[in-house]
C-alpha cells in the first residue's frame, strides 16, 4: 500500500511541474481537472487490484457458514467440553476478530463426529457437511486423512496431537508381603541352592576330621537344624532351652528394624508409595491382550487410520473390530461420565487432550479417580481444519493462523484449554513417594507381617522341640 501511495506522489509532482511551465490560466484549469479524475479512477483501481492479490482482506464483513461437532462451539447439553472444542473456539473468535469475517455454527445432522464413509458413497458428520458444500468450512480439529483428500483441503496445522488410552483407574497393589515379592523366584532358589551346598559341605569336612580322630561326627539332620536356625534367627541347637534365645532374637531384629526405619524412613517410603498396575500401558498390549477390550471412537481420525493401516499392532485392533463391530463407539463424547464406558478391563483409545479433559470430568462428578491414562501416547500428529475442495477461502484462514502461531497465539489457546489430570498414575506415585508421613493402620499392618511371620515359626518349631523330647522319653 505505501508503495503505490509514493508512486502515485511521484507522477503527481512530475505532471504539476509540468503544468507549471504553461502561460495562459485557463488552460492550467483544464489540465489540473484532467489529472484530479484520472488521478482517482486510477487509485481506486490501484487499491482494488491490492485487495485481489493480497487474501487477507477477501473475508472482510462475509458471513461463513462453520460446521461443528464440538462443544463449546455446539450448545448441547449431552456434549462433553473438551479440550480441543475450548482451543477451536478461541481460534476462530481470533481469526473472525482479525479478518473482521461473522460466522455461524452448522452442526452436523447425524453424528457428531468428523464422520466415516457410507456403502453409497457418502460421508457423514462433518465430512459429510464438507462433500455435499453445506458449509464454508470446518474447525473440528482432526489428522490428515488420504481418504478424504479427493473430497476436502486442509489448513495449516492448527495443533499438535498425540493419540492416548483411557483404562480404568487400576486398585493399589498390596504391599504386605514386600519382605518376599522383592526377590525374583530365581534369586530364592539361588539361596535355597547355597545354603544346601553349605550344609554338605560343612557336613562332609566335620566328618572327614572326625574320621580322623575316630570320634563320631554331627549327622547330616544335625548340619541342616543349625544352619536353618542361624538363618531364621532361632537358635543352633533344636532344644527347650533355646526357646528365650529365640525370643530375644526376634525381639532384637525387630527392634533394629523399627530403630533403622526411624531414622531412614525407607521401609516406610516402600509401603507408603502406591503400587499400580494398568490393565494396558501401550497400544502394543491392547492389540495383544485377551482380556482387554479396546475401543475405538466411529469416525474419528484415528479410528480411520487404525482402521486402515498395514502395521501389524494396528491389523490386529482393526481385525479385532471387524469381527466386533460394536467396539466402534459413537457416544464417547456425549456420556457425562466416561468411566460409565470405560470399565472391567476395556480401554478406549482417543486423542489424549481429550481424554484428559474427559478423565477430569469423571474425576469431578466421583470425586475420585475411576479412569485414567495408559502410561505410553503413540501416534501423534497435526491437527487441521478443514475446507471443501479448492475453497477460495483456505488461502486466506491458512495466512492468519501462521500469523498466530507467530504471534503465540495457538499456544496461548492451549494454555487456556489444558485439563488438569489429577488421575495420572505416575503423579500420584511420585508425589506419595515424596511425602514423608507416619504409617497408617493399613501400611503398619504390611510391616508387622514380619513379627508374625516371626512368632509363627518359633511357635511351629517350639512343638516340634516338645514332641521330639517326648518321643525320646
Amino acid at each position: 500500500m505505501s508503495t503505490l501511495v509514493s508512486k502515485t506522489e511521484i507522477h503527481c509532482r512530475l505532471i504539476i511541474m509540468f503544468i507549471e511551465k504553461i502561460n495562459p490560466s485557463r488552460y492550467k484549469l483544464i489540465v489540473y481537472a484532467f489529472i484530479l479524475g484520472s488521478t482517482f479512477f486510477f487509485g481506486k483501481t490501484d487499491m482494488e487490484t491490492h485487495r485481489s492479490k493480497h487474501h487477507r482482506l477477501s473475508l472482510y464483513k462475509l458471513h461463513l457458514l462453520i460446521s461443528s461437532a464440538r462443544s463449546p462451539l455446539v450448545n448441547k447439553p449431552e456434549l462433553a467440553v473438551i479440550n480441543f472444542g475450548i482451543v477451536e473456539k478461541i481460534v476462530l473468535e481470533i481469526l473472525a476478530s482479525h479478518i473482521g469475517f461473522t460466522y455461524e455454527i452448522i452442526p452436523p445432522r447425524d453424528i457428531l463426529t468428523p464422520g466415516f464413509l457410507q456403502p453409497n458413497g457418502s460421508w457423514t458428520g462433518t465430512t459429510g457437511q464438507l462433500q455435499r458444500k453445506e458449509v464454508d468450512m470446518c474447525v473440528t480439529m482432526s489428522a490428515v486423512s488420504s481418504s478424504k483428500s479427493k473430497l476436502l483441503d486442509v489448513s495449516y496445522p492448527v495443533v499438535y496431537a498425540d493419540s492416548a488410552i483411557v483404562v480404568p483407574f487400576p486398585k493399589e497393589n498390596s504391599r504386605a508381603w514386600i519382605g518376599t515379592s522383592s526377590f525374583q523366584i530365581s534369586a530364592w532358589v539361588a539361596m535355597f541352592v547355597t545354603l544346601v551346598v553349605i550344609i554338605v559341605v560343612s557336613w562332609m569336612i566335620v566328618r572327614v576330621n572326625h574320621l580322623k580322630l575316630d570320634v563320631k561326627a554331627p549327622s547330616l539332620s544335625y548340619w541342616i537344624v543349625f544352619y536353618f536356625g542361624l538363618a531364621t534367627y532361632q537358635g543352633i541347637t533344636p532344644r527347650g532351652s533355646s526357646t528365650p534365645f529365640r525370643i530375644v532374637c526376634l525381639v532384637t531384629i525387630f527392634g533394629i528394624y523399627i530403630v533403622v526405619n526411624y531414622f531412614t524412613a525407607f521401609y516406610t517410603s516402600i509401603l507408603s508409595t502406591p503400587v499400580f498396575k494398568t490393565a494396558v500401558s501401550s497400544i502394543e498390549d491392547s492389540a495383544k491382550s485377551t482380556t482387554v477390550t479396546t475401543l475405538l471412537i466411529k469416525g474419528s481420525s484415528t479410528d480411520e487410520h487404525i482402521m486402515a493401516s498395514s502395521d501389524p499392532t494396528f491389523k490386529k485392533i482393526a481385525d479385532q473390530m471387524r469381527r466386533y463391530p460394536e467396539r466402534r463407539i459413537v457416544n464417547a463424547l456425549t456420556v457425562d461420565d466416561i468411566s460409565t464406558i470405560v470399565k472391567d478391563d476395556t480401554a478406549l483409545v482417543m486423542a489424549q487432550s481429550n481424554a484428559e479433559s474427559v478423565i477430569d470430568h469423571s474425576y469431578k462428578i466421583n470425586k475420585k479417580c475411576l479412569v485414567t491414562l495408559a502410561e505410553k501416547t503413540f501416534f501423534g500428529r497435526p491437527q487441521v481444519f478443514t475446507y471443501p475442495k479448492n475453497s477460495p477461502i483456505a488461502k486466506e484462514i491458512d495466512y492468519d493462523l501462521l500469523l498466530m502461531h507467530q504471534a503465540g497465539l495457538i499456544q496461548y489457546a492451549e494454555r487456556t484449554a489444558k485439563s488438569n489430570n489429577p488421575c495420572r498414575v505416575s503423579d500420584l506415585t511420585n508425589a506419595q513417594a515424596r511425602k514423608i508421613a507416619p504409617l497408617g493402620r493399613k501400611e503398619m499392618s504390611g510391616s508387622l507381617v514380619i513379627m508374625a511371620l516371626g512368632m509363627a515359626l518359633s511357635f511351629f518349631i517350639f512343638l516340634v522341640e516338645l514332641i521330639v523330647a517326648k518321643l525320646k522319653k
